[in-house]
């Protein structure tokens, strides 16, 4: 591997790590939030507030694993396209 490659898959890496660290504490938060919801009383005039945010947690959720994916699929572009190609065998 090649210099540039090495930067390349540390940038992805440090980006997807990041995300991660992201996420975890996002989904602690998510999961608290929903059992509060399991708790209280629909009529009750905090649910509906508490229900909007788990609704915006999991908009925040949607889109970090959304940059997650894109990430990846740029890595890959990214390594395909600074791999030699081959010659194909006759």
């Amino acid at each position: 591997m090649h210099r540039q490659e090495g930067q390349i898959v540390s940038y992805y890496d440090n980006l997807r790590h990041f995300l991660h660290d992201l996420a975890q504490p996002l989904s602690t938060v998510t999961g608290l939030i929903d059992l509060m919801l399991l708790e209280l009383d629909e009529r009750d005039k905090m649910f509906q507030e508490v229900q909007l945010i788990s609704q915006q947690l999991e908009k925040v959720m949607e889109i970090v694993a959304e940059i997650r994916r894109m990430a990846l699929e740029a890595a890959n572009r990214d390594r395909e396209a600074l791999a030699p190609s081959q010659a194909p065998l006759s």
